[in-house]
Parts: C-alpha cells; structure tokens; sequence
C-alpha cells in the first residue's frame, strides 16, 4: 500500500465483502487471506501486536507509526509482510502450504485513498496474525 497521506479508513461491512463471508471475529488461513486479496481486490493489514490491534484504529496507527519505516512497524499490509517474510525465511511459504498461520478478523471497511483529483475505494481487512 502506498501511503500518500490521503487514506481514510471507514470501518463497516462493505457490500463486496458480504459475498465471501469475510467478517470481523472469524479466523482463516493467510493463505486464503492472500487469495482474497490477489483475486478479489481486497487489501489486507496484518497486525503483530494484539493489544494495538484490538485497541486502536488503522487511521491513528497509520498517523502514529509514519516515521517508521513499514518493515519496522507491528502492522503492515499483507503483500510487504509476504515480501519481507520471503527475505528474511525463504522456507515460510513452503511452511505456509503445510499449516498456514491463522489470522482473525478484526475489522472490515472501505479504503479511500485519493491521488490528486482521483478517488479510489477498495474493500479492506484488518487482521491479527495469531
């Protein structure tokens, strides 16, 4: 996700999402997670730190940890995890495919990101990578 300063987050149960049963306290496989989000345009946020998960929001940990580079903050979406967790352990997908990591759904919403003039929406998942 590139952060521009002009993401909002509007927590709810997006009409896109209703279909796949996606909903906040359910648990699934990263696997599937990462499915949804290659095939149906979803953007997932994995967080690391349960009590920030449970106890804040994505608009103020987003406003809180700007200075932090994303690989360094205990959030992050889905696709930069993927890609740091491939750098630093080659062998996790492998392990994934096996027992894939359970996340739980915290949030659903609307993403609102705006480049100049231009508007774009996009479901979202907030999730606790358990």
């Amino acid at each position: 996700m590139m952060e521009s300063g002009y993401e909002t987050f509007s927590p709810g149960e997006p009409e896109e999402l209703k279909p796949l049963g996606l909903a906040a306290g359910m648990r699934l496989g990263l696997d599937r997670l990462r499915d949804l989000q290659e095939h149906r345009d979803i953007e997932v946020i994995l967080y690391f730190d349960e009590d920030l998960a449970r106890n804040s929001t994505l608009e103020a940990d987003y406003a809180d940890f700007r200075i932090v580079p994303v690989q360094a903050r205990p959030f992050m979406p889905l696709a930069v995890f993927l890609r740091v967790i491939a750098e630093r352990d080659p062998e996790f997908s492998e392990r994934t495919c096996r027992e894939p990591p359970v996340v739980e759904v915290l949030e659903t919403g609307m993403l609102n990101r705006h480049s100049g003039c231009v508007a774009c929406t996009r479901p979202y998942v907030k999730g606790l990578l358990l």
